[in-house]
């Protein structure tokens, strides 16, 4: 199981490192703002559009620091 959780860790570290997939999520994240401060007020649908895209994004973001907070309290754990 450590050795799982320590290559989930590396390959969240290595997303959250890598530069097109943060300028990806950045545009992404951008774009759905634009949709949400551009709308019109019977366009409520696009605002939830956008909204659900951007806590998408929020979690996938949360999920990889999940995955390398995990992985260093294991490692921490294993040298107290």
């Amino acid at each position: 199981m450590s050795s799982n959780l320590k290559l989930k860790a590396e390959e969240a570290q290595r997303l959250k490192n890598d530069t097109a997939f943060k300028q990806f999520v950045e545009d992404v994240r951008n774009s759905q703002k634009e949709k949400f401060a551009n709308s019109q007020a019977h366009e409520v649908e696009l605002r939830e559009d956008a909204h659900a895209i951007i806590r998408a994004l929020d979690a996938i973001e949360i999920d990889l620091d999940a995955a390398i907070a995990a992985e260093r309290l294991v490692e921490y754990r294993r040298k107290v």
